[in-house]
């Protein structure tokens, strides 16, 4: 039977897991065919607090997208965030190999040494993203391969992350009997999934609002410039809530998603306590969003657009609240330039899942490659019973 390219996005995190099945195209066009999610309860800021919760979690979720997509998946692209994330700028510099064109080994060499700066022995590099290559003091270069010249240079954005929460992250995976393919930072998938070109060209930040935390990234002529990881999100608008209102969590959020969804809660609470609560909550979020943007002041580049994502995103009124703290026009953001399984994924919340399976597809990270049958009917039964037993019967 034919083969097909599969990529999994795998996005953990504060509330929920999310896993998301895409399948590649020949023209590279990514199509969802399966999609799962689950309560996530293992997790505090983007960090593992639980293994075993977190563990229930991403085999839940793996399992009801396996089930939508028909197929199982063996690897996984893994979304990471959390406060421990820190990202900084970094250049390197080589001698071109060869004088008379630039190859795709002097390319990697130099960001190679863009790579070698002092970091503390408990972080590790997860991304090197180049900004702008420099050949024999021209600027601006996106893609210096082919060119002629003696000296390369890098300006590159470094992300690092702690390496005890990454490897709780991997541990977790693996426990749930996925192999990790690679990390990304979920703020860079995001971006994939939501950004239109032209917005990653002329200046725009990306906030992304999950459950315990809030992701930023800005782009400016096609490069990530600047990251962030804030530790608040829409757990804490829920928190407000329930302690504003002296109710349980669980309630706090039902009314949350409610006003959401309706802009009211009918008769049970009036609307303007409600805003009166969640207001202030809103105004620090962006607040702490327009800190991270003075930070680009040095570099003279200011965004002129900013673009709302993930599942907290859609509490009514924020976009107004982010117009009114950041100066700029504000939009909510979903998924694009995807087939599939449209109907499902046309949310906010699936925007890092998806914007995972994008970014392995478009940096050519290679998928699995499942036949268009699926696994065998031996093989599902084999591997049913086998979850059973480890979801169901005790190992005491």
């Amino acid at each position: 039977m034919p083969e097909r390219e599969i990529i999994t996005g795998l996005d953990i995190g504060t509330s929920k897991v999310c896993a998301i099945i895409g399948e590649v195209g020949e023209s590279g066009q990514v199509n969802i065919i399966g999609v799962g999610t689950s309560p996530s309860h293992g997790l505090k800021k983007g960090m593992v607090v639980n293994l075993d919760k977190t563990v229930q979690a991403i085999n839940a979720a793996t399992r009801a997208a396996e089930r939508m997509a028909g197929t199982r998946v063996s690897s996984v692209f893994v979304g990471v965030a959390g406060g421990h994330i820190v990202s900084f700028n970094s250049s390197g510099v080589v001698a071109v190999a060869d004088s008379e064109e630039i190859t795709h080994r002097d390319v990697m060499r130099v960001i190679e040494a863009a790579k070698v700066v002092a970091i503390p022995t408990d972080r590790q590099i997860i991304h090197a993203l180049p900004m702008e290559f420099i050949v024999d003091s021209c600027r601006g270069i996106k893609n210096p391969e082919g060119m002629a010249g003696k000296r390369l240079e890098v300006e590159v954005h470094i992300v690092t992350g702690r390496v005890t929460a990454l490897q709780n992250i991997v541990k977790c995976v693996q426990r749930a009997g996925l192999e990790v393919r690679d990390l990304i930072l979920q703020p860079l998938a995001s971006c994939t999934s939501v950004l239109t070109p032209d917005e990653q060209e002329c200046g725009t930040v990306l906030i992304d609002i999950g459950g315990g935390t809030t992701d930023l990234a800005v782009f400016y002529e096609g490069s990530v410039l600047h990251t962030a990881v804030l530790p608040v999100g829409g757990d804490h608008f829920t928190h407000d809530l329930a302690y504003g209102l002296r109710i349980p969590f669980a309630e706090g959020e039902r009314l949350k998603l409610l006003y959401s969804s309706q802009g009211d809660t009918g008769n049970e609470l009036p609307v303007d306590k409600l805003q009166s609560i969640l207001y202030p909550r809103g105004e620090e979020v962006f607040q702490l969003v327009e800190k991270e943007l003075a930070k680009l002041d040095q570099s003279g580049i200011a965004p002129i657009q900013c673009v709302l994502t993930g599942g907290a995103s859609q509490l009514r009124g924020l976009t107004d609240i982010a117009e009114e703290v950041l100066g700029l026009p504000v939009r909510i953001g979903t998924p694009r330039a995807v087939g599939g399984l449209i109907d499902i994924i046309n949310s906010p919340a699936y925007a890092t899942g998806i914007g995972l399976v994008q970014y392995a597809a478009k940096q050519g990270l290679a998928g699995e490659e499942t036949s268009v049958e699926g696994p065998g009917l031996l093989e599902q039964i084999i591997e049913r019973i086998t979850r059973w037993f480890k979801d169901f019967i005790p190992t005491e």
